[in-house]
């Protein structure tokens, strides 16, 4: 009996919670694309933003943890999201336990253990971010760590004083760079025994450079401490030193700042990380891109990233925001804000990581919504208070989808040769793909929008395609009637999705092969395995189990031989 009851109440339980999960998962929008899908094979998609924001009411609870403020935050971030960052709970503030560094030091009754102590700060892990790295790992996210080295946000003057204290004596270089290294092997020690193989990046420093392009000196603790910037230097070699000890070598060390876009500042980033990259210590560099309606250019961003493309394995855009500067803004102002997002998202897949265009590896938002992010009452985020799409959304999925569907069209049209085609159908292609090039290829603006221009010259193109015609001189008609002369015809649609059909003419009786084939020369489908009498025929391939791109299709008939290319775009 009891044993009948655990189990209704358990099954009570599960309905429950599937429930409450459909019903969350109804307050947002699911007829729209997810973003981790539309850019798949560019990079991933992430928010930065801690754990309160983004997790389900249902999880476990985790010790000392705060309550999710948005009961659908986390099924938003899970449809379009593969990563994630912590936005504050990783910052030294909240993981160096100054309280119990001091009491511990303060409780040693011997120099040599309060010297010890001295250099082996206590880390711990709040509620909020074991909960977040919990739940990143649940849902089969990468993670990336934000940060270890930081101007701002140290646990204060005292992490830079002897006993843990602001009344101590500064520590020497010497004794700081021992702290520091106790500190980061601590910090990543604890997140591989508890999350192994979590982590593909660490901002290991933040914002070290002035917008002017120098050196932080007497705002940064780390700089006054160790008299140089050389701590910079130190803490990417024991970041390097410790994942590699760990087996943590998925682990790509970044160096992370705002503003990259004054041409200044990038300049004095490229200054301070060439040697350190060159020392083989720094893997990427982040931009947080807090972005606003009109800036950057398309042009400011590219300088940048051709500026620090040379030192560096990968890039990251780290908090992307695009603040309207009102908390109601106009329709106009939308408009302008989803023209700027659309002409930052053309930047980003252009030169995507995945795709093999580029160096940018992830692009992670800031904060969850327009409620729910670093810069409130502005308006900045694709999504509204409601977790709603806003136009900014719809202008990053469609500036993904067209322009990987018109660089594929473009490389496939660019194979099309002139052949049968009359001169009519034959301009209107050219035309449509000088046309498509150029869409392709310009930067866009605020006035000029990347998500019209792509989307118009992607459609224009496919309808140039499928608008070529020949002219094709037979005997008979259908119904297997004498063909005119043997001819392969293009397949139509072309581009298809997912089905399409290929046409063919025989002058004699012939035993006939159509077979399709991939781009790596791979027999993918035979159409036509059987001996034909002489005519005209239509084939149909279904192509719903394969995924976009070009291929070959090829004939053998008789003596005959011809094949031709078409393109598969989901």
């Amino acid at each position: 009996m009891r044993n009948r009851r655990s189990a209704k109440l358990l099954i009570h339980l599960l309905l429950v919670t599937l429930l409450f999960m459909i019903r969350s998962q109804a307050q947002i929008q699911t007829n729209v694309p997810a973003l981790k899908d539309v850019y798949a094979k560019d990079f991933y998609i992430g928010c930065l933003l801690s754990y309160a924001h983004v997790g389900f009411p249902t999880d476990p609870v985790v010790s000392g943890q705060s309550a999710v403020v948005d009961p659908y935050g986390g099924y938003l971030i899970k449809y379009h999201m593969n990563s994630m960052s912590p936005g504050n709970n990783m910052k030294a503030i909240y993981t160096v336990n100054m309280t119990a560094s001091a009491a511990a030091y303060n409780a040693a009754t011997t120099q040599a253990a309060k010297d010890s102590i001295d250099v082996n700060p206590i880390i711990s892990f709040n509620g909020n971010l074991i909960a977040q790295l919990n739940w990143a790992k649940r849902q089969g996210f990468t993670f990336r760590g934000h940060t270890l080295v930081w101007y701002s946000q140290t646990p204060g003057t005292g992490f830079f004083c002897t006993g843990y204290s602001s009344t101590g004596v500064r520590l020497s270089k010497d004794k700081m760079t021992q702290r520091m290294e106790n500190y980061i092997k601590e910090m990543i020690r604890q997140l591989h025994v508890g999350w192994p193989g979590l982590l593909s990046a660490f901002d290991v420093v933040n914002e070290a450079i002035t917008d002017a392009g120098a050196d932080r000196t007497t705002e940064s603790d780390w700089y006054v401490t160790f008299g140089d910037n050389t701590y910079i230097a130190k803490a990417f070699e024991f970041a390097r030193k410790y994942t590699q000890l760990y087996n943590e070598t998925q682990i790509k060390l970044y160096y992370n700042d705002y503003n990259t876009t004054i041409s200044a500042k990038a300049d004095g980033i490229v200054r301070l990380v060439t040697p350190i990259f060159q020392a083989g210590n720094l893997d990427g560099i982040g931009m947080q891109e807090h972005d606003a309606n009109g800036s950057p250019s398309a042009a400011a961003f590219i300088a940048t990233y051709n500026k620090f493309a040379p030192i560096c394995t990968e890039m990251a855009v780290t908090e992307l925001d695009v603040t309207t500067g009102s908390a109601t803004p106009t329709a106009d102002q939308l408009q302008t804000q989803a023209n700027q997002y659309g002409l930052l998202f053309k930047c980003f897949v252009e030169r995507s990581y995945k795709s093999g265009r580029g160096k940018i590896i992830n692009v992670s938002k800031d904060g969850l919504n327009d409620t729910y992010t670093f810069k409130t009452n502005q308006s900045s985020s694709i999504w509204d208070g409601n977790d709603q799409c806003k136009p900014a959304f719809y202008a990053v999925a469609n500036v993904g989808l067209s322009y990987n569907a018109l660089d594929s069209v473009i490389t496939y049209a660019r194979t099309i040769q002139r052949g049968a085609y009359n001169a009519p159908s034959w301009s209107a292609f050219q035309t449509a793909l000088a046309s498509a090039i150029t869409a392709h290829d310009q930067n866009y603006s605020v006035s000029l929008s990347a998500d019209a221009g792509l989307g118009t010259a992607k459609s224009t193109l496919v309808t140039a395609i499928n608008g070529l015609s020949t002219v094709v001189s037979t005997v008979g008609s259908e119904n297997n009637q004498v063909a005119g002369s043997f001819e392969l015809l293009q397949n139509y649609p072309n581009p298809f999705n997912p089905t399409t059909a290929i046409g063919y003419q025989l002058i004699a009786n012939s035993f006939v092969e159509l077979k399709v084939y991939d781009a790596l020369g791979r027999i993918v489908a035979t159409l036509v395995n059987e001996e034909k009498p002489a005519g005209s025929y239509t084939v149909t391939w279904n192509a719903q189990n394969y995924s976009s791109g070009v291929y070959v299709y090829r004939i053998v008939a008789g003596d005959h031989v011809d094949s031709k290319k078409m393109l598969l775009m989901k």
